[in-house]
């Protein structure tokens, strides 16, 4: 009961003394270059024709001598 009424007042404190909006605005901002920061890192990763042979392998798609063939001629 002691939390809940703590809670209250502080909240109350922020919203009146404007603490609350100015917290509430760097966290959107920190969300936001946290978000913008992930799908940069995502388009940054290319996949190279080794690594594609390595996961076409890896799948089952090719064989191994195929894969031999397909590194050598890399």
């Amino acid at each position: 009961m002691i939390n809940l009424a703590l809670s209250i007042i502080v909240f109350y404190y922020l919203v009146k003394t404007r603490d609350l909006f100015k917290i509430l605005k760097v966290v959107k901002n920190i969300v936001l270059d946290l978000f913008i920061a992930l799908k940069r890192e995502k388009k940054t990763i290319e996949n190279t024709p080794l690594d594609i042979v390595k996961l076409r392998y890896v799948k089952g798609e090719i064989s191994q001598s195929e894969y031999e063939k397909i590194i050598s001629s890399l």
